[in-house]
């Protein structure tokens, strides 16, 4: 989950600062920005009661302002709750959800270390093997067909 930070998120939104988000949420050590998009942005931090690194992805507060506030929000609870009941190797295991004192939804995460599948392949000179993509790809359909099956996709 390291790596280059994205702009591709909403001009008008700038997600909170490491140290704001801290203030907001004090359960947890805010490491740093892992990424930002049109969904939000994504946090490493530590839940040092639990002693494990988390991630944490909190959405632009525009999600929740406006008629579509409620509707929104229950949905996002909704899957929250639906995606914390999973668990399977090749999808991250979702450990909290909650609202900031300012309104911004977030959840809590299992951080994964490593590389995204952009810098994989340019690592790996931008083509894998047959038989390695077919392996991901097969970890990838094993993970949707879990997820369909508990009501997820």
């Amino acid at each position: 989950m390291s790596g280059p930070v994205s702009s591709a998120a909403s001009p008008q939104w700038e997600p909170p600062s490491p140290e704001h988000l801290q203030q907001m949420l004090p359960q947890y050590e805010i490491i740093g920005i892992i990424g930002r998009g049109g969904m939000g942005a994504v946090y490493r931090g530590r839940q040092a009661k639990l002693d494990r690194d988390v991630a944490i992805k909190v959405l632009p507060e525009t999600f929740t302002q406006g008629e579509d506030e409620l509707n929104f929000a229950a949905r996002f609870l909704q899957e929250a709750r639906a995606m914390a009941k999973l668990d399977h190797p090749a999808i991250i295991s979702v450990y909290d959800f909650g609202e900031t004192p300012e309104g911004q939804l977030y959840f809590v995460m299992e951080f994964i270390d490593g590389m995204d599948i952009h810098q994989y392949l340019h690592h790996h000179g931008g083509k894998l093997p047959q038989e390695q993509a077919l392996a991901i790809v097969a970890h990838v359909l094993d993970a949707l067909d879990y997820a369909h099956n508990h009501g997820i996709v």
